[in-house]
């Protein structure tokens, strides 16, 4: 019962708090100016995450009490979800140095990892491939390590490079809580996990109805990097117990390919790294004129063909992953050329 009331009464509390909340961010000017490298007309405030994240922490929080089901490990998952909140609130009011960004972000991801190392152990103990290349145990594990310490932060950041769409990174949101919610169904993930999915999916359902274009309140870093600290946290434990990772992999394949290819190609052309840019699929796309709205139902086709492609791999994860990288990449490659050639 728990596991329902509490995501139903979640979403109306975000709904309510987000309408409440844009006037007062109006008021306290902490909104998003257009820019040449923006992708609006008019200035939105950008304090999503105010209500989103906390909402958030307090629901997962609450269910550990009630449930008695808390450890070691959810205790650093929701500790660090509140640090890179407040830093990024911080950098959304002020804009910290993205060095301290930075080292906020890795030291949480690294004390993560570090309540990890059973995990950890255990994948490098039970996975045949690895127990043939018969290395040393205390190397392997600070590969693996350092491996998942440098995808984690990865994803933290391109979910907040993917953050520039109306509507963008609440689909993507909504739609990994789909796929962890059905993998906690087939028993592919521990119960806690179908109630955090739940909760993600109850409050970025609320921030849609507010973000959808033309959207009326942004996420803002205090959202969207929390965001990406969640998913990755859900890909490497899946990747630890091996059986769902695929699923969550494919779901994530958009934000992760239009990233790292958009950096590749940034890369190759020798632009400053570090510096804002208007360069990713969707942003080109919408550079060439087409809507919000349009580019958003794009991507939307896409995530209803990966979401089902998820739920396929949990059977036959190599066809479907394939599958998914191959249609994902000639989805990029259409944007690309609808953006250049009209």
């Amino acid at each position: 019962m728990v596991k329902i009331v509490i995501p139903f009464i979640l979403y109306f509390f975000c709904f309510s708090a987000l309408k409440k909340i844009i006037p007062f961010l109006k008021k306290k000017s902490l909104v998003d100016h257009p820019s040449s490298r923006g992708n609006h007309e008019k200035s939105v405030p950008k304090g999503g995450g105010i209500i989103l994240i906390p909402a958030i922490i307090f629901s997962i929080s609450l269910y550990f009490l009630i449930e008695n089901t808390i450890n070691t490990k959810w205790i650093v998952f929701l500790l660090s979800i509140f640090f890179l909140f407040v830093v990024s609130l911080i950098d959304d009011i002020k804009n910290l140095p993205a060095i301290l960004r930075l080292t906020v972000h890795s030291l949480c991801v690294i004390v993560s990892v570090y309540y990890m190392k059973q995990d950890i152990t255990y994948f490098l103990n039970n996975t045949e491939t690895i127990i043939k290349l018969n290395l040393n145990n205390s190397l392997l594990f600070y590969l693996l390590a350092s491996f998942v310490i440098l995808s984690w932060l990865w994803l933290i950041n391109l979910f907040n490079f993917m953050d520039g769409m109306d509507g963008l990174t609440a689909l993507q949101m909504i739609f990994l809580a789909l796929t962890i919610n059905i993998i906690s169904l087939v028993n592919y993930f521990e119960n806690d996990f179908q109630f955090i999915s739940l909760v993600i999916f109850s409050a970025f359902l609320a921030f849609f109805r507010h973000n959808k274009p033309s959207a009326k309140i942004f996420l803002g870093d205090s959202g969207s990097i929390p965001c990406g600290y969640i998913a990755g946290f859900v890909l490497i434990e899946s990747f630890l117990k091996q059986d769902p990772f695929f699923s969550i992999l494919i779901i994530l394949m958009y934000f992760i390919l239009d990233s790292t290819i958009t950096l590749i190609i940034r890369s190759i052309r020798k632009d400053n790294l570090f510096t804002a840019h208007s360069d990713h699929f969707y942003q080109r796309m919408m550079r060439k004129g087409y809507s919000h709205g349009y580019v958003l139902k794009k991507i939307l086709f896409l995530l209803i063909f990966l979401i089902l492609l998820s739920i396929i791999s949990l059977k036959y994860y190599i066809i479907s992953f394939s599958v998914a990288l191959i249609s994902t990449v000639l989805f990029l490659i259409y944007f690309s050329l609808r953006s250049e050639n009209e």
